[in-house]
């Protein structure tokens, strides 16, 4: 950028990029009155994308945010970060700027998926903050092109082949069918400002690599070679829905879903798929299409072909599979509960995703056949601490009906609880006895007899979103 000049996006004549408008008027329908976050470099690509929008949407500056994430991967950032922060002021659009930390790059980890996981995350922050309806990027047929041969080199699949999706989830990449020469010549005729990424001719980086020793001596060869493999991609992306269409409808037929929002899979009617389909069932349950790598895929297969009850897989997205009795089990990774909780009559508490609730019980007694909803006896549990806590190894109960106590492993084992369940099990005590192994059975210390006097409820409901 020379000497602060910011040329004002009216001077783009519409008949320059009249082939992006048609495009985005297919990409954007139904979405004109939306509030866009674009992801700002400061790069020839995601400027341009930024003056093509304020066109596109009328100079109607109100929906258009721009963000800027500083990695901190290069000495020069900051003067990219400066640039944005101009542009935008110029341009009077409100601007964010974030920073990352390269001193917390996970060991074993890539910078570049550092920086791009760490990236989404913060925009997605912004997102929210700004209550922005969309996160849009300037990703281009180039950017796709060097994307589906990095796949490939990765052994991603399938779903790998047919690249970055034009709308996934709440991304929208409008610019994709347009490729980087079709783009740089609107950036030279109109001076569009940008900065040049010095890391760009640094081959050390794959996608670098690619960009550089593969695909362009290549282009010098073959101009259509762009063309051709957004095509083969677009044919990928074809085959992925024609098979989506058919997981999807395995899905509904043989998926149940509980109220902890985990996921049942018949395990008879699982194995009547190909272990290809198998596998695009948990991509589409875990929602990770095309994230996918070879270790991934070879990790869900030896978990299919071993099929020994009990054992975990873990999956992208911070899922974990389960090959259970009948089922194969699919649930979201959640920190486990680690603290105690009192609670006393009259009062609510939350613990563990369920609501408890205990009070006096005069009125309308009756005996529930919800394992969560249970009548204990007053007179044994009254003036003692009542906590709960997640069960512990060696704790024992007597399980109402029976003499003897039995281990709260036992009970669970033999009352078929999974392993998922079994790790969040929480239990009621009083005075440090376990009076309820809660949603499963009281102690029988407190059941009601001949002899009650005072009667206490106890129900719990699950609220976790």
């Amino acid at each position: 950028m020379k000497n602060n000049y910011i040329p004002d996006p009216k001077m783009i004549d519409d008949g320059m990029i009249d082939n992006i408008f048609s495009h985005f008027d297919k990409v954007l329908q139904n979405k004109k009155n939306d509030k866009f976050l674009l992801s700002l470099s400061g790069g020839s690509d995601s400027v341009l994308l930024l003056y093509i929008l304020i066109k596109y949407l009328k100079f109607d500056k109100e929906r258009i945010i721009i963000c800027h994430v500083n990695h901190h991967l290069r000495n020069d950032s900051d003067i990219d970060e400066s640039f944005v922060s101009i542009l935008g002021s110029k341009l009077n659009i409100e601007t964010h700027i974030r920073h990352l930390n390269p001193k917390m790059i996970p060991r074993g980890d890539s910078v570049e998926s550092w920086a791009r996981n760490g990236r989404y995350d913060l925009l997605e922050n912004i997102k929210i903050e700004t209550e922005a309806d969309w996160i849009i990027t300037a990703h281009h047929a180039n950017d796709q092109a060097e994307t589906i041969l990095m796949n490939i080199s990765e052994k991603t699949g399938l779903f790998g082949l047919g690249g970055m999706k034009e709308i996934n989830n709440n991304i929208i990449r409008p610019l994709l069918p347009f490729s980087k020469a079709y783009l740089m010549n609107i950036v030279k005729k109109y001076s569009i400002p940008y900065m040049e990424d010095s890391t760009n001719s640094n081959n050390n980086h794959k996608r670098n690599f690619i960009r550089n020793i593969v695909i362009a001596p290549w282009l010098a060869k073959d101009a259509d070679l762009i063309e051709a493999i957004i095509k083969t991609a677009n044919n990928f992306q074809d085959w992925q829905n024609s098979m989506l269409y058919f997981v999807n409808d395995f899905i509904t037929k043989n998926v149940i879903s509980n109220i902890n929002g985990n996921f049942f899979i018949e395990k008879n009617e699982l194995k009547k798929l190909p272990v290809l389909a198998r596998l695009c069932v948990f991509q589409v349950l875990t929602n990770s299409i095309g994230l996918l790598r070879k270790s991934d895929i070879e990790n869900i297969k030896r978990f299919f072909q071993k099929d020994i009850i009990g054992n975990i897989c873990s999956a992208k997205n911070d899922y974990v599979l389960l090959n259970d009795r009948k089922h194969v089990i699919v649930k979201k990774k959640e920190p486990k509960e680690t603290s105690q909780l009192e609670l006393k009559i009259g009062e609510k508490c939350n613990f563990g995703g369920y609501n408890y609730k205990m009070n006096n019980c005069v009125d309308n007694i009756f005996f529930s056949e919800d394992p969560n909803d249970e009548l204990l006896d007053l007179s044994v549990i009254e003036n003692k601490k009542l906590l709960l806590r997640l069960w512990q190894p060696g704790d024992k109960f007597r399980p109402l009906g029976m003499n003897g106590n039995q281990k709260i492993s036992d009970f669970l084992i033999n009352n078929k609880v999974n392993i998922f369940d079994k790790d969040q099990q929480a239990v009621l005590t009083a005075d440090d006895q376990i009076i309820w192994v809660c949603g499963h059975r009281i102690d029988d210390s407190v059941r009601i007899s001949g002899r009650t006097k005072n009667i206490i409820r106890i129900k719990r409901k699950y609220n976790r979103v």
